[in-house]
């Protein structure tokens, strides 16, 4: 903690306060034209170096106000009133209050019939629930990028890892010219576009895709910035080479390069990389990949959910080396009624490192300690095309097609040692396996999405169908030595397995959903829903031994191989009330539906027949009482009905002291889950308020039973238990403390309860946790700039079988970010802080502290800003150990993930562009 304090407090002495003198500015608004004063006109006091908003108000039903606790200096004083031409004047206030007496305003009219003038736009303005800000009105640095500009605007936050949050709330969507600008992901925009290019910036709440479709608001709403364009700056191209390395061990390389004119845009890239696992960033992968990792679902109510995820090619543990490379091209024409999105991506990831893990296993009476270590290493390559078409058909119906392919080939090989002893030390097992697998995996997807919208408002179709193919084959080896021991640590019994195995799976899916709304009356509409499910999935699993005699293997070993056919039949339907006005919307419904399991076992020739059906009420309730601020209510029910492997599992025995059973007699379980939260935010303050509570309960939730002999072999099965519930809380504050610097705190309690059965005997485990967290960050023109985040998280774990056992700790997570800005030398320093601590326990006794400190220093070496050089260093103290600890059920585990450690690199980059620099914001 002595490191940790240290540098909390090197950070915190950056922070200096200065209590300036506090003057007030008073006045009287009146129509000198009329003779009367004016009530509830809008006066604004702006700083006149930068006009950035500092406080407002509103006059009273005399036409006086007063601006009170302003520091002394210089403001432009701004006076708004409906159908009146904005007053706007300079003043510097010094001591005291600067008393304004009548400011007189005119009538637009009046006006523009006298004289035609150039008027002075404020720099904040709302418009119903959107707050608009004139780009020009707030200063930035040359060539800077848009998150510098949003740092300098009241109530909009950006943090050091490009993340932002607008009026409390967390931006998911940047748009530019209310449509998206190679990616909407916010980090892409902001840091690929120049601030200069931005003529207004407005914030608001975007409804979903649907609402805006059917014209029925579902609640369902997104934090979303749009960032309108100066008409000159709408075409141009950037691209970036970058090569580092520290002529060792350690080195990377990119080339990128993007086209834009108008709608169209081509892009590709080029990346080798062995220090950290995704060669290109969040950014970048948005900007020159294509986002082909996105999803989109029609859910049962008629929503629409669209998300994002990584592969297998995007993470993992170990020490990678990487090749990545595509082409992207994107157009649209025909004003938009056409669009295309086409892809090509090559990756190409190997992997090599040391796992360790400890795992404390709490049993009626005793407990047992597992602890083990593999070596492993992959290949992974990858070709992946991804095409998507729409075609807005006309003003009320749209066709969108989306094709995916993929051919992924992998080489992985692992060498594992494990033990178990009892709390007394007793040895009791002892395992050492090789595998080694090859596999190649064929996938295929397409989806076709039409949607249309008829004359009468609110009365709209959509229907979706989604096909996929998938065929996958893999060969490999297994060869095991396994050991047991008696109560007294003496060996009892060895098996040695030597194995091929081989597995072929060819799955089809085809899922189609038709969603319709109708108007009922004024303010009312109904939602049906109807979705049918068909998949096959052919799967053969061939298990042989080596045969003595020529040393080959061909014995087929009966029970670890089979081969079933398994088809799967779902019809699901909906109706949904949903009855919307101005400050709030309410929803109401259920759906029911039924899914036939069919199981053919081709080798004992065989049939299985399960059908369960399902039924999923939903009530939701929305109330906003006036702009910024929010009441919610959720409540959804559902069914989950056991898998094919919880049913009938396929017999595996790569890990022969893990082995699993099925359970013919599963029932499918129901989940309640209720949701209400809310929240208040001051846009002008940047003062925002929230909270939100969650609890589920399952009943006949699908547990664990499993039972571990005298030797610790462990046999799984699942089984259906009562008592499982999950209860969650936050309650969130934050607030400006001087202008650009602001603090949040959070504190979130959690209690869950997981019931399980080990060795015959039903387990209670209580899970308790409370989490507080404080985050502060100052982002101005000076030539520092930080953020800091620091959580502390209490953890307490129970289990019935052992009352005498509670496993109680601690854990520290903390993030700090520190910029230097030598702008007259053209000079950016960055230190970067990760800190993980957990707490010992008793079968845990180290203390796990984990600091790690990353710098870079940059330097632009070039007048045209284009050429930089870079120096920086990964892991200073050399302690990244890629600890996790987790606790649930009766569980209780340790991992250290071998990973990369300290290193130096030394960076030349060469960005070029014109319009939209792509570069990485101050």
């Amino acid at each position: 903690m002595t490191k940790l304090t240290m540098i909390g407090l090197f950070f915190l002495a950056t922070i200096t306060n200065t209590f300036a003198q506090q003057v007030s500015i008073k006045g009287t608004i009146t129509d000198t034209l009329n003779k009367q004063n004016l009530s509830n006109a809008v006066v604004s006091a702006l700083r006149a170096k930068d006009s950035v908003l500092v406080k407002f108000t509103r006059t009273n039903k005399d036409g006086n106000f007063e601006i009170p606790n302003l520091v002394a200096g210089k403001y432009i004083v701004m006076v708004t009133y409906p159908s009146y031409a904005d007053y706007v004047d300079i003043i510097n206030t010094t001591t005291g209050v600067t008393d304004l007496g009548k400011i007189p305003v005119i009538t637009k009219a009046t006006l523009l019939q006298e004289v035609i003038v150039k008027q002075t736009i404020g720099s904040i303005r709302m418009k119903g629930d959107t707050t608009e800000y004139k780009a020009d009105s707030f200063k930035v640095s040359a060539n800077a990028d848009v998150q510098e500009l949003l740092r300098k605007m009241p109530g909009i936050q950006v943090n050091s890892k490009g993340e932002i949050t607008a009026q409390g709330e967390r931006v998911q969507k940047v748009l530019v010219d209310g449509e998206e600008f190679f990616s909407d992901d916010p980090a892409v925009v902001t840091k690929n576009l120049r601030a200069d290019a931005v003529d207004k910036v407005q914030a608001f709440d975007k409804k979903s895709d649907q609402a805006v479709f059917t014209g029925i608001d579902d609640g369902q709403k997104i934090k979303t910035l749009n960032l309108t364009l100066k008409e000159d700056k709408k075409k141009g191209y950037f691209g970036k080479a970058e090569a580092g390395g520290d002529f060792d061990r350690y080195g990377y390389g990119k080339l990128l390069a993007n086209s834009f004119k108008g709608k169209r845009k081509i892009s590709g890239y080029l990346t080798t990389d062995n220090t950290k696992f995704e060669s290109l960033n969040w950014n970048e992968n948005q900007n020159y990949g294509g986002n082909t990792n996105m999803t989109t679902e029609v859910t049962d109510d008629g929503g629409i959910m669209m998300w994002g995820s990584g592969d297998e090619f995007s993470w993992g543990t170990g020490f990678p080396r990487s090749i990545t490379g595509g082409f992207h091209f994107s157009n649209k024409w025909n004003k938009d009624k056409h669009n295309s999105n086409n892809t090509y991506q090559f990756n190409q990831l190997d992997v090599s490192g040391i796992n360790s893990n400890k795992t404390q296993n709490i049993l009626p009476g005793a407990d047992l300690i597992s602890t083990s270590v593999q070596d492993q290493v992959s290949s992974r390559k990858r070709n992946k095309i991804t095409s998507t078409y729409e075609w807005q058909i006309d003003s009320t119906s749209s066709l969108k097609v989306t094709a995916r392919g993929s051919i992924v080939n992998s080489n992985m090989a692992s060498n594992f040692i494990g033990r178990t002893i009892t709390s007394d030390s007793i040895l009791l097992n002892q395992s050492n396996r090789n595998t080694s697998t090859v596999d190649e995996n064929k996938t295929m997807n397409t989806t076709i999405f039409y949607r249309k919208r008829f004359k009468k408002m609110g009365r709209t179709i959509s229907w979706n169908n989604d096909i996929n193919y998938n065929d996958r084959a893999d060969d490999g080896f297994l060869t095991a030595e396994n050991t047991f021991y008696d109560a007294f640590g003496t060996l009892i019994r060895r098996d040695n397995v030597d194995q091929q195995k081989t597995n072929k799976q060819i799955a089809t899916t085809i899922n189609s959903t038709i969603n319709y709304t109708e108007p009922l009356w004024k303010n009312t509409f109904l939602v049906l829903n109807y979705k049918l499910s068909v998949s096959r999935n052919d799967a053969e699993r061939n298990t042989f031994a080596k045969n003595a005699a020529n040393n080959k293997y061909e014995n087929l070993v009966d029970t670890l191989s089979n081969h079933f056919i398994f088809n799967t039949t779902g019809h699901n339907g909906s109706v949904n009330i949903r009855y919307n006005v101005k400050k709030f919307n309410f929803s109401i419904g259920t759906g029911i539906g039924t899914v036939n399991y069919r199981l053919n076992d081709l080798v004992k020739k065989t049939d299985r027949n399960v059908v369960f059906n399902n039924f999923i009420p939903a009530v939701t309730f929305n109330y906003t009482p006036k702009q910024q601020r929010r009441l919610n209510f959720s409540y959804n029910g559902s069914t989950r009905n056991p898998s094919l492997s919880q049913i009938q599992p396929i017999i595996d025995n790569i890990d022969p002291l893990n082995l699993t059973i099925g359970n013919p007699n599963l029932k499918q379980s129901f989940v309640h889950q209720f949701n209400f939260g809310g929240s208040d935010y001051k846009v002008l303050k940047s003062r925002s308020v929230r909270f939100n509570v969650n609890y589920s309960k399952t009943e006949n939730a699908i547990s664990n039973s499993s039972f571990v002999d005298n030797q610790g072999r462990r046999i799984n099965q699942a089984i259906n238990v009562a008592g499982n519930y999950s209860l969650s809380g936050s309650v969130g504050y934050n607030f400006e403390i001087i202008p650009s610097f602001n603090v949040g705190v959070n504190i979130g309690p959690r209690i869950n309860q997981f019931a399980n059965r080990v060795n015959g005997i039903d387990n209670i485990t209580k899970n308790r946790s409370t989490d507080f967290s404080f985050n502060m960050g100052y982002w101005g023109d000076k030539w520092i700039n930080f953020y800091a985040y620091g959580s502390a998280v209490r953890n307490n774990s129970t289990t019935s079988i052992r009352p005498d056992i509670s496993t109680k700790f601690w854990s520290y997570n903390a993030y700090a970010n520190l910029q230097f800005k030598l702008k007259k030398i053209k000079t950016y320093i960055d230190f970067d802080l990760n800190a993980n601590i957990y707490q010992k326990t008793a079968v845990f006794a180290d203390q796990r502290d984990v600091y790690i400190l990353n710098a870079s220093a940059r330097k632009v070496i070039s007048k045209n800003d284009q050429w930089e050089i870079k120096a920086s260093v990964n892991d200073l103290f050399n302690q990244n150990l890629g600890i996790n600890r987790n606790a649930s059920s009766n569980f209780i585990t340790e991992s250290t993930n071998q990973t990369i450690q300290r290193y130096f690199l030394f960076s030349l980059i060469w960005n070029f562009s014109k319009n939209g620099k792509p570069n990485e914001g101050f």
